[in-house]
């Protein structure tokens, strides 16, 4: 497969220095990633650049879902759901090793204070769901007895329980599906970099934005880029992007409004559930999810305006307390307390909205572009699921800048790792466990972490005997994974590795900070780090696991 690693990244930025793109697009979130791969699929010279790494916002901090929203029925936004369910389908196409079809399920119990809704209009709204989706549908939503409800969550409070509803929307790895759409954007042509921070825009005579003035954080070099259309795909820092070199950002009609979410990611043990359950809220109209996901279980979220800083968002103790209490009061045999909480992290949504708005649960999840009068196209809103049409939107308004009429065509490319169905890919996983003599935990991993790049990791473990070995004691993840981050997914830092590519940070918790050192160690002899640097990765890595991982008390 091609390589995507520090090199890659030098490349890019030596042609940010002599090429004129088409477009340039800042931001390397899900909507960065998408807009990437649309713009270079259509024949359009890209340019893509992150001040941080991929996804290392909101795009790894989401409740990993690929859902149409059921709860947006209340609001009667049709269109959105609809669209939704039809991105997912699409996804479960061209991304099937990052979508995962899975049973959702709604408890029903006689007291109507536990219910999130009357189970009539529940079962309509169910109804409607499954219309929205079509034949698209992953399957259609039935009724549970009170026995099958027990059995999928042994531990759900049988006082009162009648029964539930079980539907179908499915599961993702939010940071890993956005770095296969960036290896499918690269793959296509597109020149891409991480750690490479827009300092201001290049401008005409008319003060047209012309491009950018980057810094390369890794060396300090300050570089030119010069693009015919620059798009905005910063989401929370959307507006100041916009507000960049003392704008007033003029035409920005709707404010960016961040909601700010919580997670906690607790060992499956500690919550038995063999499927996701939304939880209604005993204090108000809203759902808690308890997701199974990566051998963990993930239960969340918060929806509430924030106003800090956006960089390192954190899930706050109280925030802890709201999420346990609410899930004790329904897994009451979980008891579950602050000592299982794995790790606990924020994320920031990117909503537009009115003033008018009383809270953010009522703000639709829909996508905005605006133009402001400098030429700048910036793009906010939308949900995880919908990026790919979010892309497609974005790039239409861009070419009608530039002119052309090129055809999208996402809809039919498979991101990297795309290429093998997800039967396949079970019948690969079985076959790789037996011929390489490796657990069937591991090699399931494998095959649906990468997808059909799964061959450069096993020819890893071949080359190396060692790279065969765990990670972390009851995680599937191998050492393989670190070289295959460095080498084929530009993870330029230990901090990119162990969060972002693998998930170590939020799955194995301060497990992470134990093993950290075997992982610079890697890490080491692929990026060229000497001892001072192994000792400076470290550092930052444990930094941002505090700051970022667990709940600030």
């Amino acid at each position: 497969m091609n390589e995507f690693s520090w090199r890659s990244r030098l490349d890019s930025l030596e042609r940010f220095k002599r090429e004129v793109f088409d477009v340039l697009i800042i931001g390397g979130g899900i909507t960065g990633a998408g807009l990437a791969l649309d713009a270079a699929a259509r024949g359009l010279k890209t340019a893509l650049v992150e001040k941080r790494d991929f996804a290392a916002g909101t795009s790894s901090r989401s409740t990993k879902l690929i859902h149409g929203g059921l709860r947006y029925l209340e609001q009667f936004d049709f269109a959105l759901v609809r669209e939704a369910l039809l991105e997912g389908s699409v996804l479960a196409r061209i991304a099937p090793h990052q979508t995962e079809a899975f049973p959702f399920v709604i408890p029903i119990y006689a007291d109507r204070r536990r219910n999130y809704d009357h189970p009539l209009i529940m079962r309509a709204g169910l109804f409607l769901y499954d219309l929205l989706a079509g034949r698209q549908n992953f399957a259609k939503h039935r009724r549970l007895s009170r026995e099958e409800a027990l059995n999928l969550a042994p531990q759900l409070d049988p006082n009162g329980l009648k029964g539930a509803f079980v539907y179908y929307d499915a599961l993702t790895n939010d940071s890993r599906l956005v770095i296969e759409i960036i290896k499918a954007a690269n793959q296509q042509g597109a020149a891409i970099a991480n750690y490479a921070k827009v300092e201001s825009y290049l401008r005409d005579a008319n003060g047209k934005i012309t491009g950018a003035r980057l810094l390369n954080e890794l060396s300090g070099e300050r570089i030119e880029l010069r693009a015919r259309v620059t798009i905005n795909a910063t989401g929370v820092w959307m507006e100041e992007m916009i507000r960049l070199e003392g704008n007033s950002a003029e035409g920005l009609k709707k404010k960016l409004r961040p909601a700010k979410g919580i997670h906690l990611t607790i060992a499956a043990n500690r919550l038995r559930v063999d499927a996701a359950w939304l939880i209604p809220s005993l204090t108000g109209h809203r759902f808690y999810f308890v997701v199974p996901w990566e051998d963990r279980v993930n239960i969340g979220t918060t929806d509430t305006d924030y106003e800090g800083g956006k960089d390192f968002p954190q899930a706050e103790s109280d925030e802890v307390a709201e999420i346990l209490n609410a899930i004790n009061s329904y897994f009451p045999e979980a008891n579950l307390d602050t000592s299982d909480v794995i790790s606990a992290w924020a994320g920031l949504r990117p909503l537009i909205s009115d003033a008018n708005a009383k809270d953010t649960t009522k703000v639709s999840r829909k996508e905005e572009m605006i133009e402001t009068a400098d030429g700048l196209i910036s793009i906010a809103g939308g949900k995880l699921t919908t990026y790919r049409a979010m892309a497609e939107h974005g790039i239409d308004l861009a070419l009608k800048r530039l002119g052309s009429a090129a055809k999208a065509t996402t809809k039919d490319i498979p991101i990297s790792g795309g290429e093998m169905s997800r039967v396949e890919l079970q019948q690969t996983a079985r076959q790789i466990a037996a011929h390489y003599n490796l657990p069937n935990a591991v090699t399931r991993h494998l095959v649906f972490s990468y997808g059909s790049n799964f061959d450069a990791l096993v020819r890893l473990m071949l080359d190396d005997e060692r790279l065969r070995e765990p990670l972390v004691a009851g995680l599937p993840h191998v050492k393989a994974e670190l070289i295959y981050a460095a080498r084929h997914e530009m993870a330029v830092s230990l901090t990119d590795a162990l969060t972002r590519r693998t998930r170590l940070a939020m799955l194995a918790g301060s497990a992470s900070l134990e093993i950290a050192p075997v992982a610079a160690e890697l890490m080491a002899d692929e990026l060229g780090w000497d001892a001072a640097e192994r000792a400076r990765q470290l550092d930052l890595f444990a930094a941002e696991f505090a700051r970022e991982y667990q709940a600030n008390r």
